[in-house]
Order: structure tokens, then C-alpha cells, then sequence
């Protein structure tokens, strides 16, 4: 049942942080990602890291952002394609 409402949630929200997932779920990062890999290998969501604008602790704001955050996207066309076994016959003379 969690693997489609957190299918669900990331369809509605389109761009979520991982942190985002586990603060609404209530789950550790380990349940995350055993989760969400078969989602992204259906290939609908997406992941990447986009890296805090302050990695380079030149902000001087003291926000203490070194990692990248990881993000999950909802795509409506797959990115994956589809293992189709394709059998060829011989031409016939």
C-alpha cells in the first residue's frame, strides 16, 4: 500500500527531496531506497542530486549544506526502455 501512495505522492508533486519522503512517510532512508528502486527501474521516477547552493561554504551563513540533496522526479513518459525478446527467421528462397 506504501509503494503506491509514495508513487502517488511523487506523481502530484512532480520534483520531491528525498528528505521530503521520509519526513511525510515517516520512514528511514534504508526503507526509502528499497522502496523506490523498483519505481525508478519501472522508470517513471527519475532520481538525481542536485547539490546545495552553498557546498562551497562561500555563503558564509553558517547552514553547515555540504552534501548534495537527492531528488525523485515523476516523469509521464519512461525512461527505461523495455526488454522485448526478438526472434529473426531466415529469409525463405
Amino acid at each position: 500500500m506504501i509503494l503506491l501512495e509514495l508513487k502517488r505522492y511523487i506523481r502530484t508533486h512532480q520534483n520531491v527531496t528525498e528528505e521530503n519522503i521520509l519526513n511525510h512517510f515517516d520512514i528511514s532512508p534504508d526503507t526509502l531506497e528499497g522502496l523506490i528502486r523498483p519505481l525508478i527501474d519501472q522508470g517513471h521516477i527519475k532520481e538525481s542530486f542536485a547539490q546545495a547552493s552553498c557546498a562551497s561554504g562561500q555563503c558564509q551563513s553558517g547552514c553547515g549544506h555540504n552534501d548534495a540533496d537527492k531528488h525523485y522526479f515523476w516523469t509521464d513518459k519512461r525512461h527505461k526502455s523495455l526488454a522485448i525478446p526478438l526472434k529473426v527467421q531466415p529469409a525463405a528462397h
